[in-house]
């Protein structure tokens, strides 16, 4: 996947827990074993939340076997002031994997699934994150089937063929104004090789698509599809997020701005050790970035 495509997997995902989490609040409150608990969390609890985010180069993100994570991003949120920090994990990063010795750091996920992968990053970075949240591909075809289609303008005819990429790539798109399904929705944000200024129209085509996801979920009509949102989420997740935290970042929704989320790279650099290639992370500019976004 390339840097494109996973950059608007995390807006998609933070877009959709905004979403889920105040109908999740209707949905359990009456149903919570411990209601005093769980509301005493929600308006008490600390207005930092922080988790991992993975997504996985197999379609079955709870099937951790010959899967390793394609995506790892620390995502921290300052729920009083909106802020989103988005720090991304290039797949090649050098690290100590417990019980592995070093290695790629997307290798941690096969042999440990999320667990290890957290672990492993909290040693890398000397960060004490907690949770995780684990998001297959098919999350974003789901969601955008569950509401009905995204529209968007498709800037020129799609076609593009990689039959070794996971998962195949198979994209045929006409040009013009239309409603996207999710097969084809995923098409679209994969697509990269066609552009002539490849970056900057890569960046309008996310902005375009997410404008317009975020006009459907603004529809009235969408608030009577929360259930099977919900059932997708459970489906296509593996976390240890507590769900009150889930609910407490959706009742914070309206302190999020496209302006308000800030996403980087983990500083560093590519080289090669014993002729394979890695990312090398620069320790200095990383302490300074993580003391900058509050994860150290």
């Amino acid at each position: 996947m390339g840097r494109f495509f996973k950059s608007f997997f995390i807006t998609f995902l933070v877009i959709v827990l905004l979403f889920v989490g105040p109908i999740s609040f209707f949905v359990l409150k009456n149903h919570i074993e411990n209601p005093q608990d769980f509301f005493s969390e929600i308006n008490n609890g600390s207005k930092n939340v922080s988790f991992l985010l993975l997504g996985v180069d197999s379609l079955d993100s709870n099937t951790d076997s010959n899967t390793r994570s394609d995506t790892i991003m620390v995502v921290n949120m300052n729920l009083e002031n909106g802020d989103v920090n988005l720090i991304s994990i290039p797949r090649d990063t050098y690290a100590s994997i417990d019980g592995y010795g070093k290695q790629k750091i997307n290798h941690s996920y096969n042999y440990g699934g999320p667990e290890l992968t957290l672990k492993t990053v909290n040693n890398l970075l000397g960060t004490n994150v907690e949770h995780y949240v684990t998001l297959s591909y098919g999350f974003v075809g789901d969601v955008v089937d569950i509401v009905g289609g995204v529209d968007v303008d498709v800037p020129m005819d799609m076609d593009y063929e990689d039959e070794w990429a996971d998962p195949p790539l198979k994209i045929h798109l006409k040009a013009g104004e239309q409603t996207l399904d999710g097969d084809k929705a995923m098409q679209f944000l994969r697509f990269r090789k066609g552009y002539a200024d490849q970056d900057l129209s890569r960046v309008q085509a996310q902005q375009q698509f997410v404008s317009s996801f975020l006009d459907k979920l603004k529809s009235p009509m969408t608030v009577l599809k929360a259930p099977a949102l919900l059932r997708s989420y459970d489906k296509n997740t593996k976390t240890n997020l507590p769900f009150s935290q889930v609910v407490k970042i959706g009742l914070n929704v309206g302190k999020l701005s496209k302006d308000s989320i800030n996403a980087q790279t983990l500083p560093g650099s590519p080289s090669y050790k014993n002729k394979i290639s890695y990312f090398f992370i620069d320790e200095n500019a990383t302490g300074t970035l993580l003391r900058e976004v509050g994860l150290k």
